[in-house]
């Protein structure tokens, strides 16, 4: 199906424009909590792997659908690398899991848990290996940054649920379990 016709694919190209568009805002948010952070520039760079996902996805739109949530999940284990553990960025993995799962159609299953492994999978350097920054960052600065990462990852996450709902009345998402 082209990415044109289908609803999913078009609630995916607006939040890879919504993300892409943000994140060179993110470092003069972090210089402005901490008063330093040019190595928060990596998320300048992260934009461009978030864009290079609409290329492909005209062709196919599985590349953009299930692409996103696994690119989010990347960026998330890097910039959680560089901010460490406190700094709340591992967050971001909640907001890729409502992707994986609302992306993907139902008639997508492999391709769905392929995606929510990945992002599961990702979890576990988030959580276990990246307790001590590489970036400079104190606990004070960490505590400031968690606080706008749980903030973000609140907005992000209530503007995907909002973008896939209004993606189409005719495609809503069925979570449920299907019937024996």
């Amino acid at each position: 199906m082209s990415s044109t016709d289908c609803p999913r694919a078009a609630a995916a190209r607006s939040i890879i424009w919504l993300v892409a568009l943000n994140k060179p805002f993110y470092p003069l948010y972090v210089w402005w909590l901490a008063g330093h952070g040019l190595a928060a520039a990596w998320s300048i760079v992260s934009a461009l792997a978030f864009l290079a996902l609409l290329g492909p996805g005209r062709r196919d739109d599985l590349w953009l659908r299930a692409g996103l949530p696994l690119v989010g999940a990347i960026d998330t284990v890097a910039e959680t690398a560089l901010f460490g553990a406190a700094s709340g960025t591992g967050l971001f993995l909640v907001p890729c899991l409502l992707i994986a799962a609302l992306a993907l159609r139902p008639d997508e299953r492999v391709a769905r848990w392929i995606a929510v492994g990945v992002v599961a999978a990702a979890a576990l350097p988030v959580a276990r290996g990246f307790a001590a920054p590489l970036g400079p960052w104190s606990a004070a600065e960490q505590a400031a940054l968690f606080s706008l990462n749980l903030y973000s990852v609140i907005a992000l996450c209530a503007f995907v649920i909002w973008r896939f709902d209004a993606a189409a009345p005719a495609d809503r998402v069925d979570l449920r379990p299907p019937r024996a």
